[in-house]
């Protein structure tokens, strides 16, 4: 089971207790917090907007595929 847990760790109960947590050989800590293909697309995607690259869709032309594709009426 996978459980997330949020806290400050800038101050020295939070500093401590994540010093704790390392020294357990059960527990794996993300400290990236976002895999690193999703920092990638998202950097891909920022560089094609701030380049112009980027192909948008307006939402009606969106919404009309969505519909197609699902059989929606």
């Amino acid at each position: 089971m996978r459980h997330t847990i949020q806290f400050d760790d800038k101050d020295d109960e939070g500093k401590a207790l994540l010093a704790y947590l390392k020294t357990l050989d059960f527990v794996k800590i993300d400290e990236e917090g976002m895999p690193n293909w999703q920092k990638l697309e998202l950097d891909k995607a920022l560089d094609q907007h701030q380049n112009n690259t980027y192909n948008y869709s307006d939402w009606n032309t969106v919404k009309k595929e969505l519909y197609a594709k699902y059989n929606v009426k």
